[in-house]
């Protein structure tokens, strides 16, 4: 009897239980939701993190090839034309504020290994890295920026 009792119990149990009702799918719908939007904009300045962090990176790789430059010739290479011989005409031993840095003279004496094409092109594009001299001393300094990111500029 106890036995049957149980049964009849445990059909009328499963009866109603066939899936989730809609609040429920909703409810999970909307947790997700909100989780995925806290991922996402958390996330969001990676990329120009990244950025910021290489143009960094970029900097002080061209900070030591100009501070070689400077030790091997006495001057800083300025410009943007490619010289025909080392060091250029256009070089100075104290380069003017926003002066850019002559990305081809550093490749042609051998302290830049590889670079990035146009870094210091006269018309950059957005996200492009320009590099020039500082206005405070000392003036041999690495100024840059990444063109169209206003909010990285780490070497003011």
């Amino acid at each position: 009897m106890l036995l049957a009792i149980l049964k009849d119990a445990r059909k009328r149990s499963h009866r109603h239980q066939g899936g989730f009702t809609l609040v429920e799918l909703l409810v999970v719908i909307a947790i997700l939701g909100v989780l995925a939007a806290i991922v996402l904009f958390n996330i969001s300045g990676v990329n120009s993190s990244a950025a910021c962090n290489g143009m960094k990176t970029d900097g002080a790789t061209i900070q030591g090839a100009a501070d070689l430059y400077w030790n091997t010739y006495q001057v800083y290479p300025v410009g943007t034309t490619t010289p025909a011989t080392l060091p250029g005409a256009s070089d100075v031993a104290t380069p003017a504020a926003g002066t850019t840095i002559n990305q081809q003279e550093l490749l042609m004496a051998n302290l830049l290994h590889s670079a990035t094409v146009n870094w210091n092109a006269a018309a950059p594009t957005t996200g492009t890295e320009v590099f020039t001299y500082k206005a405070s001393p000392p003036q041999g300094t690495v100024h840059g920026v990444l063109q169209g990111i206003a909010s990285c500029n780490p070497y003011n």
